[in-house]
């Protein structure tokens, strides 16, 4: 085993995204990537300035587009994960905002598991 490979080994992890990351910036992050956690920054950021339903769009538009386009599904699913996961915790811990966490976990599961409206005829 090369040095490198003893290095890598040594130092670097799979996070919860699936993505290989430094040990330490997965224990700092919650099991994150730089990349999901960037997506959570953006998060807070969004909310803070715009509110709680601005939020909602964004995250639907932006995930419907990246899905629909084809580009990065991967991403998008991990991402839609992330969040179900993220929200869930947030119901339990912010009972105060559960109206609008109710409505983040929907959009974000009709995303992840979508009906067909003509399954129901």
């Amino acid at each position: 085993m090369s040095l490198l490979q003893y290095y890598l080994s040594n130092t670097m992890i799979k996070a919860k995204c699936g993505h290989i990351v430094e040990k330490k910036y997965v224990n700092v992050h919650d099991g994150l990537c730089r990349k999901c956690h960037s997506n959570f920054s953006y998060i807070i950021d969004l909310v803070s300035n715009y509110g709680e339903d601005a939020l909602v769009q964004y995250w639907y538009a932006m995930i419907l587009t990246r899905l629909s386009s084809g580009e990065n599904e991967q991403e998008s699913i991990c991402l839609i994960e992330h969040l179900i996961e993220y929200y869930q915790r947030q119901l339990v811990m912010v009972p105060s905002k559960e109206k609008y966490i109710k409505k983040m976990l929907y959009m974000l599961n009709s995303l992840q598991k979508p009906f067909d409206i003509r399954s129901l005829q």
